[in-house]
């Protein structure tokens, strides 16, 4: 066995801001197999103020100095799984953040890292791609998209697991503690992955978890941290469970963090087995409700200064949602369908942004009205950040030109869109469906109460529970949020020939 074992003594390394010695294991083919690794060298940096380059450069037994250093002493364990793009900056999980936090910690305390290559829970670097490119954007590898989908959702895509498997295996790293004369001592495992622990101790060692190092929680990461609590594999501190739900409650989250909360709260409100903590349970059922609508806002509509106030739920839906709608109401609840184009300017001098939406409509429902068709209406939208008041007002298309020759505005954007409107049928909403350029699906607005919004997606899901992408509003994908540049149809006829066909249909 000695002779799969390779050192090197580094001097002044830059990460651990000490030296270190590091050893290289060369794994055998069967280990690979059955120790689920995906490549063969596990590499082993060792911290201890008492290996120093001077005083152990000539010797020639590494394994007695690392022994002798140790003795009497716990050992600060870190457990570092491969991550090849988390190394390359990907945010879209936490591994790099972890391994950098953890070297701190070794740094400042000694200790063990062991970088085992286990890429992706031991399913390997290809399968990642294709994991990470379901997540972060919901297509397979031939193109296709399909949607953001979640971990474990993109597990049972790509492999056919009916439940996520985490491949890992750490067997190996008794066999390298035992090797470097470790087994014995008290471990301090740096992570607060469940797995990792039990499956140690069920080797003998004495492993208690280490959790009090810092984390780095953004929003590209909230869903690594939503996986876990889901699949019941690591214990959170409160600090970390508070700061994770008080980003979601503050609305800092992308699509593939709702879709994990979701799931989290179906299998707390459907599965009475989940070995989940009451208190936390709570607390994410509660985020999970404030968060279901948009953030309630004020409206100053109008030169009467009319203040309205109302929610607005906001997600992506299929095409199916009409045939829903039709079923709940038993008729056709949109009373037209517009061409809308949204302008946006920014003022130069305050940095404030005027939002102008013209409308031009393409038909209607009633046809003792259709002399509205080909009609225009235009509206401006300001925001006003300081007291949280949007000025709503009805303005003239030659108003709108005016921003485009006025010196003080800079003109940002244009959004093309064509929606199909119901303002008036359903009692307490408003909704709005819009098919808007490069966005996957329709974008489903409801205007309203916190209450009606509710009871209008509770109906929706009773009738058709796969229409509604997101049980939760996506703030990206309102008007404001959805895109930071032009968005136009390429064909603009075709599809409004498409749309006013769909739209005759109901």
């Amino acid at each position: 066995m000695k002779d799969k074992f390779y050192y090197y003594f580094q001097k002044n390394n830059i990460l651990f801001n000490a030296d270190i010695l590091s050893i290289c294991y060369k794994a055998s083919k069967e280990e690979i197999e059955k120790y689920n690794l995906t490549s063969e060298n596990i590499v082993v940096f060792i911290k201890h103020n008492k290996l120093n380059f001077d005083s152990c450069v000539n010797k020639k037994n590494y394994i007695s100095l690392i022994k002798k250093a140790f003795a009497n002493e716990s050992v600060l364990l870190r457990i570092q799984c491969e991550c090849f793009l988390g190394i390359y900056g990907d945010s879209h999980c936490d591994c790099e953040q972890q391994r950098l936090e953890c070297i701190k910690e070794i740094s400042k305390n000694n200790g063990v890292l062991i970088y085992l290559p286990q890429e992706a829970q031991g399913w390997g670097l290809a399968y990642k791609f294709k994991e990470l490119e379901l997540q972060v954007s919901g297509k397979t590898q031939d193109g296709n998209n399909i949607g953001v989908k979640t971990r474990d959702e993109a597990q049972q895509i790509i492999i056919g697991n009916s439940a996520f498997k985490d491949n890992r295996s750490y067997e190996i790293v008794n066999i390298l503690l035992k090797y470097m004369g470790l087994s014995n001592n008290k471990i301090v495992l740096l992570s607060e992955n469940n797995n990792k622990a039990n499956s140690l101790k069920k080797f003998g060692l004495d492993v208690i978890n280490y959790s009090e190092y810092k984390k780095n929680i953004s929003t590209d990461n909230l869903s690594e941290y939503l996986i876990k609590i889901y699949n019941n594999t690591h214990d959170y501190s409160n600090d970390i469970i508070d700061e994770v739900l008080n980003k979601i409650s503050n609305r800092q989250y992308n699509e593939r963090t709702l879709s994990t909360l979701v799931n989290i709260v179906n299998k707390i409100k459907t599965n009475t087995k989940y070995k989940l903590d009451p208190a936390l349970k709570d607390k994410i059922i509660k985020t999970y409700n404030d968060i279901i609508c948009g953030e309630e806002k004020k409206y100053l509509i109008g030169e009467g200064n009319i203040l309205k106030i109302q929610n607005n739920f906001c997600c992506r839906v299929n095409t199916s949602i009409f045939k829903v709608l039709r079923s709940i109401y038993n008729r056709n609840i949109f009373e037209r369908i517009s061409l809308e184009r949204i302008y946006y300017f920014q003022n130069k001098n305050n940095s404030e942004i005027i939002k102008i939406r013209t409308s031009e409509i393409l038909n209607v429902r009633d046809e003792k009205i259709l002399f509205f068709i080909g009609q225009h209406h235009a509206e401006s939208r300001r925001i006003d950040e300081e007291n949280g008041i949007i000025e709503q007002n009805e303005i003239s298309i030659s108003k709108l030109n005016s921003y485009f020759e006025n010196s003080d505005y800079d003109y940002i954007k244009n959004v093309e869109m064509i929606t199909t409107i119901s303002e008036e049928d359903i009692p307490g909403v408003k909704i709005f469906i819009k098919r808007i350029p490069n966005i996957q699906n329709r974008v489903l607005d409801i205007f309203g109460k916190k209450d009606d919004i509710k009871k209008f997606i509770d109906q929706v899901m009773k009738y058709g529970d796969n229409v509604l992408l997101n049980y939760v509003t996506n703030v990206q994908y309102e008007d404001e949020n959805f895109t930071n540049y032009n968005l136009r149809f390429a064909d603009l006829k075709g599809i409004i020939e498409e749309e006013i066909e769909l739209f005759k249909l109901m």
